[in-house]
């Protein structure tokens, strides 16, 4: 799992007609996996499918998941929690801007990688 660039994920997504955003929802999702240590939702293609399947009505769940279990991955570090991030993620879906939710969703998932740097540095220093 790596850091992405969240300025230059929203110009890919843009230039790439949204060819790009489907693989970073891909990614998104399996990132959250990792940084909960369980699957809350389908893998990354299953999403994308079940999306597809459903005409999209599977996007608003997934983004609902995906506020739910970042908001479980912080609160297991101790940071700070948006518990209203899941509403948040669901109300931008609806109103067209998804990309602006895959970007706060990034960031989250910058900051926990971070957060996980920085401590597992400090616990190296104390060993």
């Amino acid at each position: 799992m790596k850091k992405r660039n969240v300025g230059l994920s929203i110009v890919l997504s843009l230039v790439t007609c949204g060819i790009y955003a489907i693989y970073w929802m891909y990614t998104i999702t399996n990132d959250v996996h990792e940084v909960t240590g369980r699957q809350t939702t389908a893998s990354g293609g299953m999403v994308i499918l079940y999306g597809l399947i459903t005409c999209g009505i599977y996007f608003f769940y997934w983004m609902y998941k995906m506020g739910e279990s970042l908001a479980e991955a912080k609160e297991k570090r101790g940071m700070h929690v948006d518990n209203n991030a899941c509403f948040l993620y669901m109300v931008l879906t609806l109103f067209m801007l998804a990309l602006v939710s895959y970007a706060l969703i990034q960031s989250s998932i910058n900051d926990i990688i971070d957060f996980d740097e920085n401590n597992t540095g400090a616990v190296r220093l104390t060993k």
